[in-house]
Order: structure tokens, then sequence, then C-alpha cells
């Protein structure tokens, strides 16, 4: 892997075209003021274009979710790797998404708690075991200990509905049970049977008597019988009986309930099944909170306690409630705070004895709660849901109490521990249904999940330290708990140990989000990853700060490159290496003013170093001492979360600092007990604050405000002038313009974002936005505006003011400073642009959309507004003393540098000085120095804190030793800043080894048929995974590596794309170590239907469509002219350019050339008091209509007005062009002397007014019936029968069937596949069909070449790269012959593998793992090396190579080799060898390395002769697709080989030619005309013709291989025989697990059940009901030869083959699925799961099996023939391994030896070195190939030099 990141040129934002480098393996810290450009460079630059390669590599689909980053203005970046940002933005805001589940705890929790917790019974709390005839056994043996009953064992039998009783008992007879139990009382869950229950005497006895054996079998017998159930009925001497329910399943015996055994999904709460039903695992359900309804309980009910019947609308259930409580006595005039709780029930749920129905509510009081039920059910109308949102918020869900699982997973306890070693004060949570004292839940041994939940991350870990479990744990789950372990300890040293694990995702503070997210990075043990870190220590508290270098030094040693960007000085100390970005923010900015280490940084002569080292210091100007006369705001007795009976002063009028460490209640008492109850002090709408005694104080104070880290507004219109009020004032002033006041412009005119005043292109944004879809957006400078916002009469008013002048324009581009000089003296201008010089803003243009403003920037914009709202209340200046506010930070110096923080503290005095108060919350050390009072709280985190640790000044502070807070101040002081330090927060920089993580380490594989295997793949190298065909390897090689590397990339994205690009699942496996993001590149085996083509499957055709939406002209598909759609400002604004002081005449067009009189057109327009209409150019009068022409086309027009263009008569013009708009049905004609002016606000042709909708990349789709041509449905052929629900990829559409045989040119489009209106698109002359018919070779050349305006080099600059990008890849890959609309089954299997790879090699990432799926599939060993040399690029790259190949060049060419099997399927999924190729074939086990060795040695047998006397079929000048006339001879009864370059013509010829007219002339001898040949010679000896292709086999679950095969009808035939099945009338459909009453119900014979889950993958489970089996009971009950249909289904072939040896029809296909290498296949095994060499056998088998060779002889008179069979195989050899070639030799040879014609279209040499006759097609692809090479024997083939396959076949028979 290269040492660097390289970028050069970079311009993003400010930055100044940076030529920069990055060390991989390092931590590098960016730092600077705010606004320097750090986030450009680390987050816009680097994190943007490393994600943006690597989501690149998603499907197109994929990627309009993916968030993808826009591409960075930069030349260029050179070893980028996949990136990932961890930042502060929480991108989840589901509230099911909590800190369990963003770490992925509660997915190990739900894993080990299926697998290790023990459940108690929730009636007796009693433990409850799986039972078995053992555990029965014993659980009699101690009940009949006392006295010894008789025992009768029965097991139940329901009678079905259409059975009588005594035809079961007959049916019992007969299978030897002839006695019945009659239970002395029904219970009752007998009598709520619908049908009839019989209890069958299996056995009786008394215990002591019997025969342990007896019982044994006895008890095992009704189980057997009793499908999992027994009762057991106990005779005591008096005869009373006792029934003992037992079942095999979980069964409480005391208290007769069934628990259903645990699946990991019970116990989460993301799955439905584990979800509590009411809340949906979202723990807490929408109702109303009484606290909004009744906001201020110091009122009384008559002063208007109640809210919402305050209004008009509601009053009258006011006076229900005045006249009722009279009634009832309820005190109406007392505070609502003094009632008794009855009176407030009263109030609240109405009269006790309310009755309810329509006469109760005019009778009774009904209450608050009936009220708003009513309202409930009024909720369609949209005032009412508004008015109810205002009332509502979250309750805790009644049914789960919060716990968001269904009640019985609460159950399930783990550990062996009581309450008494529980962490204190913890109380445990009383699962829902349980029926348990809370003393006996505390002798319960362990915790269930929901106590986990809810305990402290620190006491959690503290319970899996101390967890001890009986015997030995297995692998699996001994890594499961090392897992959590490991979590749980990474959250606990990022310092997160006080959060719970059920805390929601969305109320952390950014700080926290960053931390887990941090621990997310660790846990997923990527590597080769770039990690952007965004000020990890924000929030944390400076003695914490030593976790966070630990975790990015621990990221860094494990292979990973960090950039962060930080401004604390202890973070920075720890880095490698730092880069200083400044010198100053915005514009001044951009520039690297230091690269080096944190050392030399301190001597640096920059503002960091100054800071640094000491030679400047943050102060505190004007310090304020606190006295005992300072007033004060207490609270007391604060008992919220962890804070314990605390009481807190807080001085007004000061600056308050309230610091402690992490987690020790900072936030719970500012933002969740004081702010809260300060708003309900001052009678404001908010959620309940924590528990506390009071607030005294509060009076002091006008109102509270919370300033917190949410983000600001981020529309390109807010500006820093808006924010803070300032524009407002600016506006007035130019309003009072004298040039204004005379065009009588308002202040709203000056506005840019509303008003006439705006430009009406851009809309008042100064830009133009172009939307690309799935590209970055495009932002142009606005064409008409020049992006100054105003249209250019409004840019004419210009503000005069001592001596200087400047129009709105030019305001909103001065600086913050240079405005306040240019209003000097305008108190209210300066009033709101004071704030933002106080907080360091000055360098801001007035007008800089607030999106670009830095995270720094936008934090102190905040508080600049807030500055200028407390300087507009002029409380400094009041005469008489007034209350201030009191602002209340949380953390205000996020994001901010030293200098920032000085000039931040600055602003916080002038609030001050303005009478306010001040509390923040901060760490920052500086700022707590500066304050002038402390409260520390402490002295740890969660339960270790709430307390007050230390309260004063900052110098108390640093006096008082058990101040963590104190001591950190000291250290900081002492040991941080200055020249001279020694640091002690970084641990010893441990020396990255590269080698000791150079591994992919795969622990205990499980997926699939993997058995538990240990596999280490080398990193950066290239690895091939081989081994028989289903042995295991694409289990290894996709679902595990490649799913694995993806889940934990896409892990750091948000949770709504990962629900829509659906990673798949964890795989089953115990640990994957080292393991970089993956990218794949699979084999499909579907080329793709007839709407395919090469362009759209590279993509090109997005990119070209998008490039026609956004750049074409639209011209009009009848005349050919322009189309141009117009707003009707644009048209004002155009009219007010163009004919400035010149008089137009305005019309509205009403007819365009239409035929007719029109009378009644004149007599409406004379009644609208119209005098003239203008026809044909001529003005006519109304009231004396003259006859028109009738039979000739005129144009009608309204004349609307005469106007002299000027901007003082605007107003008029507007009018007008509004009027005319509105009778021209959006056309207006202008008319100025003898030029006509058409305008439209459609999308309207000119000429003839055909409209047209919005263009949108639809318009271009041969997928879209927006874009498709009507006729062929963007084929571009005719294909009889197709219509547009098809997708053209049906396998009858394919070109080798009999309906492709009249395919020709679609007459409406000629091919072009699209409608009229997209072909009519131009952009620079060219149509998109034209570009799209292109060669790839002439389509690079057209766009090297084309010349582009400086507008369209902006807008497609990303369009025409990816163009480029992909051309240049296909040309790389040898395709630049084929066309770009070229239908993609028309490609050879080769060139639609290139065109895919070509695709991924694009993506110039390194550090990734690829993997790819046989890419030699449907390659000549001729391109197999152009690829080859392709993937060693790959490699030199730096990348890993994990390839799934049986091809020997590739296996000989990889530097490590995994061997698995030995066998397939079951048999496999074992390590056979792995290491070097000489270590493979060195290995006695191997089968690969057996035939590396010894390889098969040919010929097998004898070639058979082909002379001049053979009889052959002779296809003459064969001319489809790129065929040159080519003549050819295939030998009949011989095994033919059609081999040739990639696109050479193989399968033309063979397929599309033989084939095809083969078929269609034996269909139809006489009437068939041949078709693209002459004629075929000799065809009539052949009889019948069979082809086994590539397209893939069924891949439903449904479909498997007895049903592909054929024969599983013959086996339901087999058991629809059987005496059981005829005696319940039932045929052969009721053994299909695809319909009718025999399959299961719960799965529909599927066997799996699937769930959708909305946020992670969809899972498949195995049926709880069925088992997996298909079937329904009593279909499994039918039995033949002593299996069941179920049983059959799960049958190995192997097995089968014995089982149906006497039925022929059914043996003869599993003989020829032996034959094949299927033996170890099931009979039932999902289509899905087989592999690609699977799936093409059981194909061939399906085609064999149709033909018997003695079927169907030819007879005349005695002798006889047998039927003459060709056979065409398109590329059998795919997917299969070498021991599978040499089977399929055999099968081959026993064919051609049996006198049929085998014809194979290969590239395997193997197949090719057994033929007896060998085409070989060429010289090279496409256009370049199409003739015959040579034809001949092997030895013919050699022996020309001028044949590829020949030189290959030289050099592989030699090896």
């Amino acid at each position: 892997m290269s040492s660097q990141i390289r970028i050069f040129g970079a311009r993003q934002n400010n930055l100044k075209n940076l030529n920069v480098h990055f060390d991989t393996g390092k931590i590098t810290v960016l730092t600077g003021v705010s606004g320097s450009g750090k986030s450009s460079l680390a987050f816009d630059t680097l994190y943007a274009e490393g994600q943006r390669r690597y989501v690149e590599t998603f499907s197109p689909y994929a990627r309009q979710f993916l968030d993808r980053m826009d591409k960075p203005q930069v030349d260029r970046i050179e070893g980028i790797l996949p990136a990932i940002a961890i930042d502060q933005v929480n991108p989840v805001r589901n509230s099911r998404s909590s800190v369990g589940t963003m770490t992925e705890l509660n997915d190990y929790f739900k894993l080990l708690y299926a697998r290790l917790s023990h459940l108690h019974c929730r009636q007796c709390g009693q433990p409850v075991h799986a039972e078995d005839a053992q555990r029965i056994a014993q659980t009699l043996k101690k009940r009949c200990l006392t006295q010894d009953p008789r025992l009768v064992i029965t097991f139940a039998v329901d009678v079905p509905s259409n059975f009588s009783e005594e035809e079961i008992k007959q049916f019992l007879e007969q299978q030897g049970y002839t006695r019945l139990h009659e239970p002395q009382h029904s219970s009752s869950k007998q009598a709520k049977l619908a049908t009839q229950r019989l209890y069958v005497i299996q056995d009786r006895f008394r215990l002591s008597r019997a025969e342990p054996s007896r019982v044994m079998e006895a008890l095992d017998a009704a189980l057997h019988y009793g499908n999992g159930h027994l009762s057991v009925f106990a005779l005591d001497e008096e005869k009373k009986e006792q029934e003992w329910s037992f079942s095999a399943g979980l069964h409480c015996a005391t208290c007769d309930i069934d628990y259903s055994a645990p699946q990991p999904s019970t116990f989460s709460f993301n799955s439905p099944l584990g979800a509590c039903e009411t809340c949906k695992g979202f723990g807490r359900v929408m109702g109303i909170d009484y606290g909004l309804v009744i906001p201020d309980e110091s009122k009384s009910l008559l002063e208007g306690a109640i809210k919402p019947w305050q209004t008009d609308s509601n009053r009258v259930h006011q006076k229900d409630l005045e006249r009722y409580a009279k009634q009832a006595a309820i005190r109406l005039a007392v505070p609502w705070q003094q009632l008794s709780q009855a009176e407030k029930d009263w109030v609240i749920y109405g009269d006790p004895e309310f009755k309810g129905g329509a006469r109760a509510w005019k009778q009774q009081w009904y209450g608050v709660a009936r009220y708003f039920d009513w309202q409930e059910t009024r909720a369609y109308k949209m005032h009412v849901r508004v008015m109810l949102s205002k009332y509502r918020s979250y309750t805790t869900c009644p049914s789960c109490r919060g716990s968001r699982l269904k009640a019985d997973a609460l159950l399930w306890r783990l550990g062996q521990h009581t309450h008494a070693h529980d962490p204190q004060p913890y109380t445990r949570f009383m699962p829902v249904t349980a029926e348990w004292s809370q003393e006996q839940l505390n002798q319960m041994p362990g915790l269930h999940i929901h106590d986990l939940m809810r305990l402290p991350i620190e006491a959690v870990r503290t319970f899996f330290q101390q967890l001890r479990f009986d015997g030995e744990l297995n692998a699996a789950t001994q890594l499961l708990r090392e897992e959590i372990n490991t979590r749980l300890g990474f959250l606990c040293e990022v310092g997160l140990g006080y959060l719970s694990l059920d805390r929601q995702s969305r109320t952390l503070s950014g700080g926290e989000v960053q931390r887990i997210n941090l621990t997310t990075a660790l846990g997923t043990s990527l590597v080769n990853t770039l990690f952007v870190l965004d000020e990890p220590s924000i929030g944390l508290h400076p003695h914490d700060m030593h976790r966070i270098v630990q975790i990015m030094q621990r990221l860094r040693n494990n292979g990973n490159t960090l950039v962060v960007v930080e401004h604390d000085p202890q973070v920075m100390v720890a880095a490698d290496r730092i880069l200083d970005i400044g010198p100053g923010p915005g514009k001044a900015g951009g520039h690297i003013l230091f690269d080096g280490s944190p050392a030399a940084l301190r001597h640096a002569s920059t503002l960091t170093g100054d800071y640094l080292s000491g030679k400047k210091k943050i102060t505190a100007p004007h310090p304020q001492p606190v006295k005992t006369t300072t007033p004060r705001l207490t609270l007391t007795g604060v008992r919220a979360h962890n804070l314990k009976n605390i009481t807190v002063d807080f001085p007004l009028e000061r600056l308050v600092c309230v610091t402690g460490v992490s987690g020790s209640g900072k936030s719970t008492l500012i933002q969740d007990v004081l702010y809260p109850a300060l708003l309900k002090h001052f009678g404001e709408a908010t959620e309940a604050p924590g528990d506390f005694d009071c607030l005294v104080g509060a009076d002091q104070i006008a109102e509270v405000v919370m300033v917190d880290q949410s983000p600001i507004g981020r529309t390109a219109r807010s500006n820093p002038a808006s924010y803070v009020g300032a524009f407002d004032a600016i506006r007035k002033l130019f309003a009072r313009a004298p040039l204004a006041i005379e065009r009588d412009y308002k202040p709203g005119t000056f506005s840019f974002n509303s008003g006439a005043g705006r430009c009406p292109t851009c809309g008042g944004t100064g830009f133009e936005h172009i939307e690309m879809q799935f590209l970055s957006d495009v932002y142009l400078r606005c064409p008409d505006c020049d992006g100054k916002r105003f249209r250019p009469e409004i840019l004419e008013i210009r503000l005069e003011h001592l001596g200087r002048n400047a129009s709105i324009d030019e305001v909103l581009d001065m600086t913050v400073d240079e405005a306040i000089d240019f209003f000097a003296g305008l108190q209210d201008v300066q009033r709101g642009l004071a704030p933002l010089a106080d907080v360091g803003l000055g360098y801001l243009t007035l007008g800089q959309p607030v999106p670009t403003l830095s995270g720094g920037e936008a934090q102190r914009l905040k508080l600049a507004g807030y500055l200028a709202e407390a300087a507009k209340s002029r409380l400094s200046r009041a005469k008489v003393v007034k209350k201030g506010k009191l602002f209340l930070f949380d953390e205000p110096t996020t994001g901010l540098h030293f200098d920032d923080i000085a000039k931040l503290m600055q602003a916080f005095r002038k609030l001050l000085a303005a009478g306010h108060s001040l509390i923040v919350i901060e760490h920052n050390l500086d700022v707590i120095h500066a304050a002038d009072w402390v409260i520390d709280l402490g002295p740890y985190g969660g339960t270790a804190g709430g307390e007050v640790v230390a309260c004063g000044t900052p110098q108390a502070l640093l006096e008082n030793t058990h101040s963590l807070t104190g001591n950190a101040l000291n250290t900081y002081q002492q040991q941080l800043i200055g020249t001279t330090i020694e640091t002690e927060v970084t641990e010893p920089a441990l020396p990255y080894n590269a080698n000791a993580h150079s591994a992919i380490q795969i622990l205990n594989a499980r997926e699939h048929n993997l058995k538990n295997i240990q596999v280490s793949i080398p990193r950066d190298t290239f690895t091939v995974i081989t081994g028989v065909s289903g042995s295991g390897k694409s289990t290894l090689a996709f679902d595990i590596l490649f799913n694995e590397g993806q889940r934990r990339y896409l892990e750091s994205l948000n949770a709504y794309a990962r629900s829509i690009v659906q990673p798949a699942g964890q795989p089953d496996v115990d640990a994957i170590y080292g393991i970089p993001p993956t990218v794949a590149i699979e084999q499909r085996t579907s080329r793709g239907g007839y709407k395919s083509t090469v362009a759209t499957t590279t993509e090109i055709h997005h990119f070209l469509r998008l490039l026609y939406v956004k750049l074409g002209t639209q011209m009009c598909p009848a005349c050919h002219v322009p189309v141009q759609p117009q707003s009707p400002e644009q048209i004002t604004a155009q009219l007010l350019r163009d004919y400035k002081n010149q008089t137009i005449h305005i019309y509205a067009p009403l007819i365009v050339a239409r035929k007719g009189y029109y009378t009644d057109l004149a007599k409406w327009a004379h009644t609208k008091g119209y005098t003239h209409l203008r026809v044909d150019g001529e003005l006519l009068p109304t009231d004396a209509w003259p006859r028109l022409d009738r039979y000739q086309e005129h144009n009608i027009e309204l004349p609307i007005a005469d106007i002299l263009v000027r901007a003082k008569d605007e107003q008029s013009l507007r009018q007008a062009i509004h009027d005319a708009l509105l009778h021209g049905q959006q056309n207006i004609l202008i008319v100025h002397q003898d030029t006509e002016l058409r305008l439209s606000t459609a999308r309207a042709c000119p000429n003839c007014g055909c409209s047209f909708p919005e263009p949108d990349p639809r318009l271009f789709s041969y997928n879209s019936k927006h874009g498709w041509c009507q006729s062929c449905f963007g084929t571009g052929v005719s294909l009889s029968g197709f219509d547009a629900e098809q997708s053209g990829e049906e396998s009858k559409w394919l070109p080798d069937e009999d309906e492709t045989s009249t395919e020709n040119k679609c007459p409406s489009c000629h091919g072009q596949r699209l409608n009229p209106v997209a072909l009519a698109f131009r952009w620079h002359d060219q149509g998109i069909a034209n570009l799209s018919a292109l060669s790839i070779d002439d389509a690079k050349h057209f766009f090297q070449q084309v010349q582009l305006s400086q507008r369209e080099q902006e807008i497609a600059r990303d369009i025409l790269s990816e163009i480029q990008n992909r051309l240049a890849f296909l040309q790389e890959v040898g395709l630049g012959y084929l066309h770009l609309d070229r239908a993609a089954p028309t490609l050879s299997g080769g060139e639609a593998q290139r065109i895919r790879l070509a695709a991924q090699l694009g993506s110039n990432l390194q550090g990734v793992c690829y993997v790819l799926d046989e890419p030699t599939i449907g390659l000549h060993p001729r391109d197999n090396r152009i690829l080859l040399q392709a993937l060693q690029r790959l490699e030199r790259n730096g990348n890993t190579l994990v390839v799934v190949e049986h091809d020997e060049d590739t296996i000989r060419q990889a530097s490590h080799i995994i061997d698995i099997g030995p066998g397939a399927g079951i048999r496999g999924g074992q390590v056979v060898a792995q290491g070097t190729l000489e270590d493979i074939m060195q290995n006695p086990d191997s089968l690969t390395g057996r035939y590396l060795k010894h390889p098969i040695s040919h010929p097998m047998q004898d070639y058979r002769p082909v002379t001049d006397s053979t009889p052959a079929l002779l296809v003459e000048n064969a001319h489809r697709h790129n065929l040159q006339n080519v003549t050819a001879r295939i030998p009949l009864e011989r095994l033919t080989v059609v081999t040739g370059v990639s696109g050479s013509g193989k399968s033309t010829f063979a397929r599309e030619v033989l084939l095809h007219n083969l078929k269609q002339k034996l269909a139809q001898p006489e009437q068939y005309i041949w078709q693209y040949c002459e004629r075929i010679l000799d065809w009539e000896q052949v009889d019948r013709v069979l082809e086994v292709d590539q397209t893939p086999i069924g891949k439903t679950p449904r479909s498997c291989p007895a049903t592909y095969v054929g024969f599983w009808d013959d086996i339901r035939k087999l058991f629809a025989q059987t005496r059981d099945a005829k005696l319940r009338g039932w045929n052969a459909s009721r053994f299909s697990f695809n319909t009718g009453d025999g399959r299961c119900a719960e799965c529909n014979g599927q066997g799996l059940v699937t769930f959708e889950m909305s946020f992670l993958p969809d899972i498949k489970i195995p049926c709880e009901r069925c088992h997996g089996q298909r079937f329904n009971d009593d279909t499994l009950h039918v039995k033949w030869q002593g299996k069941h249909i179920g049983e059959v289904l799960q049958m190995e072939v192997d097995e089968a083959v014995e089982y149906f040896t006497s039925h022929p029809r059914i043996l003869r296909p599993l003989q020829l699925l032996q034959d094949v290498g299927l033996g170890y296949l099931t009979l039932g095994q999902p289509s899905p799961t087989l592999s690609g060499g699977e799936a093409q056998r059981i194909k061939l088998v399906s085609e064999l099996s149709k033909v018997r060779l003695d079927e169907g002889l030819h007879k005349t008179g005695r002798a006889s023939r047998q039927p003459h069979t060709l056979y065409v195989l398109d590329e059998p050899t795919v997917g299969l391994a070498m021991a599978d070639v040499e089977k399929l030799l055999r099968v081959l040879h026993r064919l051609t030896d049996a006198g049929q014609t085998v014809v194979v279209i290969e590239h395997n040499l193997d197949l090719i070195a057994e033929a007896d006759w060998v085409i070989d097609m060429g010289p090279e692809g496409g256009i370049h190939g199409g003739q015959l090479v040579v034809e001949g024997n092997v030895q013919t083939v050699q022996n020309t030099p001028s044949s590829h396959t020949g030189q290959a076949l030289t050099a592989f028979l030699q090896s």
C-alpha cells in the first residue's frame, strides 16, 4: 500500500490551491482559527473523495440514497483510502435507536440471551426447562414418592371436523391402539376446543413396579405420537384423578404453561418477533400531556388554567366545566396547584358516574380526557390535528412499561447472583406479566435483558466481568462474551460509562455521539481506512482527555490513517504531525502556515503557536466578584437522574461556569431541571422538569434563554446581516432614498427573499442551482443578475451617507467591519452589526450564505443573534431598573480556536454589562479560569457523581485538591502551556507493526455449509479461493468476506441509506479481524434484456440522460424550433431590458393556425369590452365581425395593452402580462414595429403552440414510459407480443428463441428506442440517439474534441469526467469496438463480464479488498491474460484481491491459495489446504493440488476420426451480427467445440444460426426459410435439437433440483398411491409445496418465514410450525417406504438413488445428477442456495433427462434406429472445478459414443483438447472478428499460427 495520500491543487471553499500529503498509518491534526479552512481540507476534500469513490462501487440505484459526498474542487488526489467520518452529527433520529443499538451491544446481548439465559415461569417464578422423557420420568418419580398412584400415560388425538369419532377409533385400532381414557372432568381447555379430543392410552402402570425401560418407552412413544405433548392421569386409591401435563418443549408443569424457545429476535425490539405490539418497540406511545394542557398551575379554572378551552371555538367546554363544577362543589377560583387530587381527577377524567352515550355528554361532566378522545375521532381534519399536536407528548407504553419487548422476553434471565449483589442503588424491573412479589424477584438469579439496558454501562461491564456459567462455554459463546466485554470496555474508555444502554441516541450531545461513533469504529475492526474526526475532545472533561488520545492511537496502530480537526492542546500534543491553517478566517485563510511536530509548533510564529507557548492568553476583561449581596437563583433538593439531593446557588449578573467530569450531572442540572423549571415558572409549555424541591429567586429575571448546540438555519437565503436583524434596518434606509420614493419602492422591494425587487431568474439567491440527480449539484452565478440578487432597476437606487454611496448589492458584499464604518452614526444598523464584530465575525460579508460558514462561525453567529436581541431591549440605557435575561449556554466554545474564545469572552462581558446573567456548561479550561463563579460537580461520572465538589471562584477551585477540574486546571497551566513542557497525557506511541496486522482473520465460519473453519487471507496480495463446485467458496468470499467488509463500512452511513441498500446480515461467524472495506465484482450469468445496452450497463447512458436534461436544447419534434419556458417575472424583466423606453403592443393568442368563422369568439370579446381582435396581423372590429374564410388557417389574438416600457410604469406592464397570459393560456405575443415575439410560461413551441412537460432524466430512459418509444417500449425492435409490462429480460425475448425470427427495427423510432420528444433534444447539434449509436472509440474522440462554453463547462464538469472515465476503462479492457447502443443480449459472455469489470476497476481506490467471482468466465485464454494484468495493477495499487476461481492460469498467478472441500454441499465446507501454489500441490488431501500437479491427460480416449466422408452438417455463408459469411462444417456423432476470442462470433454461429435454424426447420420442414445463412446442408439427419445455455435457473426458494429436473411429479404420484393417502381421498396435488392444502399454511410451503426489518436486513428463519419441512402435519403422517414427503425432500441424491431404485422414471434423472457430480445435493435444496456451477449442471441434467437414448426408436419394418439428437451446450464448464470438468467430459463422451452429436461453445482448454473437431472463430472480437480462423482436429488447430486458440492449446498441452 502506498505510504501517502497526495492532494494536488485543493481549492475547496477558501483553500488556496494547496498541495499537501498525509502519511498513511499516522495521526495528523489540523488546527487554526475558526473558518480558516480546516474542515474544507479534512471533510470536504479528503473525506469526500474517499467516501465518494467507495460509494461509487455500489449500484446506481443504491447510490441515490447513500448521501454520496460531492466531488471536491481539486486537481487530483492519489492513493485515497475508503473514508469514514466520525463527526458530531447524529445520523439517526429514530426513537428506536439507542446507545445499545448504536454500539451493536443489543445484537450481541440477544445472541447471548438466546443461547445461555434461563427461563422462570411467569406465575410461580420457578425455573422452567425443556422436557424430555428422562426429565419427565424424574418428575414422576418425585411426585410418586409419598404415595404410589396408578399412572395412565396418554397422548391426545383431535378428531378433525370432516371425520367421525368412530372412523378415528378404527384408524387407531389399525395402528394397534385399542384403549382410550375418559377424563373424569373435561378441562376448560377441552371445553374451548371446537373439535373433540380423544386421550389414547399408551401404557398403564404403578411407577414402583414398572421397569425403567418400560417407563421410558411409554413416555417416548406418547411424546412422539402426541406431537411433543402427553398427559399422565394419576389415580389414587379413592379413584380420584389428577392430570399432569407435560410437553417436549418448555413447559411449567406446576402451572401448566407452555413457553416457546427463545430466538435471538425474541430479545430485539427492532424485530417484529420481539417488539412490544403496542408501541412497536419504541417503549413509549403518543398521548395527551396534561402539563401542556395546564401549563400554568398558578391559574385557577376560572382564570383559564385549561389552555385549549380559552379559544372562541372551544369556549363552550369552559362553560360546561364551570356549570358542572358548581354542582360537584369543585373550587373554581383556587389555583390549580392548590386543588385536591380528587378535584383534579374530576376535572381531568370527568364525573366518576359518567354513563357514556350522547345523552350523558349533555347531562354529566365528561372531563378533559374525554374531550381529547372525542377530538381524536375528528383527527382527519387538518385544524384538529394541528390543535392536538400542541398538547401531545410521549408517555411510557402501558403494555411493556418502557421495556420495548414482548412480555415473555423478560422472563429469561442471565447470571446467578441475587439482588444483594446487584449494582447499588438499583431496583430490579418487574416483568409486566409476572405474578411475583418484589421479594421473589430480588431472590431470582441473574438479570433480564431490560435490567441490563437500564443499568449504567460501567455497571453492565462489571456484571459481565463477574458473570460465571456452569460448564464449559463453546467457542462461539466465549467469543460473544469477549466481544461484549471489549465493546463495553471501549465505551468506558471513552468516558461514557455513565450512559445507560436504553438512552435514546437522539438525546445524546454531539460529543457523546462522536465518542460512540469512535467506539463503533474501534468495534468494526476495519483496517486500511481513513478516519476523519471532527473535534473529538468536545464534551469531554480534561480529566478524561487521555481516553480519546489512547483510542486514536489504537486505531492508528491497527493500520488506519487518522486526520483530526482539533483545537484542544491535549489532543494536539498527541499527534504525529500538525498542520496549522490560516492565517485568518474566511478569505484570509486557506494557507498552510505550519507543518511539523507538536513540539515545533510552540516555537512557530502562528496564532496557535503563540497561545500554546503562553505568549498570548485568554483573560477575563473586567471580572466581577460575587459578594454576599449579589442576587442569586437557588435550586434546592435536586434529585433528577444521578444528582444526589443537591442544593445549588447561581449568582445573577455574573458569568457562572458549571463544570465537572463527563456524566457528573451538569446537563441534568441545567437542561433537565433548571431550564424547564424556569419555563414552568414563566407559564410556558414544557416537558416536566426533573425532581427537585423548590426554585427561589426566579422573579429577579425577565426570561430564560437556552443557547444549545443545535445548528442554525441552513438555507442559502439566510446570511449574517439578516440573522442578527441588521438587514431590516438597511432595507428601510434604501426605501427612504429619493429615487426609491419616486418609484414607490417599499422596504420589501429590497428583499431578496420575496417581493418584486429580486432577480426573477435566480429568485434572489444570486446563483442558479442545477440539481444533478446522482452527481453533486452545481451552483452557477446567475446569468441575468450576475450574482447580485436584484433586478437592474433596483440596483439603480444608491444609498448616500457621509459622502459615500452604495447600491444594495454593494452593501451585501461589504464585510461587517466595512459596513460598520459605512453606516457610522446610524444607530439601528450599528446595533445589529456590532454583535457580529464583538464575537469576532467582522471579516464575514453581510450577504455570505449561512451554509458556507464553518461550525465555529455558525456557533458564534447564533450568539451574535442573542447579543443583538439583548441590545434591542435597551436595558443598559433604561432609567428605571429592569430585569435582565438569564442566558444558559451549553458548551459555547464548540469549534472555537484560542483566539475565538478570547473574543467570545469579550462578548460575554458585554451581555453582563447590559444587566443579563450567564450560566455556561463548559469543560474548556480557559473559560473556567475566566469565569466569575464556578460550580464543579462530581467527583466522578454516573452513580459516582451527582454531588457539588466545589463552588466558588476559579482561584478557590485551583486550591481544592478534591476537584478533578482544579487538578486539570493546574496541570494545564503548568504542563501544557509554555515553551518547555512535559507531556503526561499521551500513552507511549506503539510502533506500528504492519506485519502484525497484515492478514484478514476469519474465525469459526459456519455460514451455509462451512464447518467452523478458520482462514487467514494475506492483505495487499492476490488470493484465489478454489475447490469443487458447491464446496463453499462463494460462501466464504461473498457471504462472509464481502458482506462483512461492506456492512462494516455501511455502519458509518445513515440508517435510511442502510435500509435502502439492505446490507447483508451478520454472517454466522465468531469473529473477523483485519478486514478492509470490500468491493464485489459478481458473476451475472444473465446479460440483461433488450432494454439493456452497453451504455446502460456501464452507466454511460445515465450520464448522457443527465447531460441532455441539463444542457440539451428542447426542439419541437414537428417544427424543429427551440422550446423556451419563462416565468411572468422573467418575461417582465426581459421586456424591461429589451424594449426600454419603446412602445410595444401586447396580445393574448386565442387561436393558433386553426380553420373556421369564429363569430362566437368575436361576440365573447365584445361582451368583455374588447372592441377589436387581431386576425392574421390585422385589427378587425368585434361589433361588425366580417365573414372569415372558413377553409383557411387563422391566427387570432386579443389586444391587451399598448405600453411605453419604463421602470416607473412597471406595475401596469406586469398587469398587462398577467392578463395576456391568462387569456392566452400561458402564451403571449409582443409586437414592436414589424417584429413579433412569442413568449410562453409553459414549455411550448412558439410556432405550433404545442406544450411539453418539464424535462427529466426519465424522458431519455428506455425503461420508463416517459421516455420509451410507444411502439417498441424501448427495445428498438419489433417483437410480437411485447408490451409495457415486460422488461425484455424474460427468457422468451432472448434472441435464440422463435419470437425473434421476425425481429426488425421498430418502424416508429427506427431502432432509436425513444419517443419523438426525447429524440428531438439537441446538444452540439447531436441528438442523444446519435451519441448512443457511436462506438466506444468514436464516443471517446467526440467528447475529447467537443468545445464547451464556460456555463456548459461548469454544469457538465462531473458528467463529462464520469463519461470519459468509463469510456477509457472500456477501451482498456479491449472493448473499444462495441457500440454504445448494442443490446445486452447480443453481447458475448466474455464481453458482458469485461464490461462489469471495467465499471469496478474505475473506482481507483487503495487499501480495499476486491472480491471477484470467477472473472474468467466467458474469457478466451488470450483475454484472460489481459484480465490478469488488470488485476495485478489493482494489487500494485495497494489492494487486496480475493478471487473465487477454477481457472488454472489464475490459480497459478496467485500469491496465496485457499482450497475448500473435500466434497461439495454438506460434504464440503472445510479448508483442505491453504498456502502457496507449491503448498497446495504437495498437499495429498487437496483435489485441486492433485489436478495442478497431475492435470487431466489428453485425450482421455482416442479421438473419433473426422474425414471427408464423415456425415456432417454444413452451414453456408452465416452472416448474423459480426459473422462475415462464415461457412463451417459440424461432423455428426462427434464432439465439436466452437471456440475463439471473446466477441469473435462463437455464440452467434452456434446458437443464433445453427441451433435457431434447425429448431425452426425441424418444426416446419416445408415452410421454413433459412435465416442468417444461405442454408444448412444435410439437416435431415438430425431428429431433434436440445440446448443448455447460461440463463440462471429459477431463483425462488420454491424451486429445487427435484422440481427443476422434473421428477418431483413422479414422487408426488407415488405418495398419492399409498393406502393412507387413498383413505383420505388425496391425489398428487396434496403433496405439492407450491399450492394446495398439503403445504404448511404458515410459510406457504417455503420452509422459511421472512421477516421484514425496517432498519436491518430482512431475516429468514425456519418455519416454527413445519420446522422447515414445507408440509403440514396431516400430510407428513403419510409415509412411503418408511419416510414422509418432507424427509424425501431432505434426502441427498446419493441416498435417493438407492431409495427409488425400483422406479426407473425417477431413478434415471437421479443417476444423471450423480454422473455430473451432484450426488451430495438434497432433493429440496432451494435454488437460491445453489452455486453457479451446481445450477449449470442441474440445467444440463434437466435437458439430458428429457431424452432416453432408447426412447422413440424409428422403426422401418424390422430395422430401427435411434433418434439423432444434436446437443448445443453454451460454456458448460462455467463454475466447475477441474475434478467436475473431468466428470462433465465423461458425460459428453458417453453421449457422443451413443451416436449423438454434441456442439460445445467453450474456452476451457481441457474441453477443447478432448474435441474431435474444433471450429476456431476470430481473429479478434467485434468488427474485427466473425471469420473462420481454422476448422479441424486439435492437431490442425495447434499448427495454425494465426489461431490464438492454437497457441494457447500448444502451451497448455506441453505443460
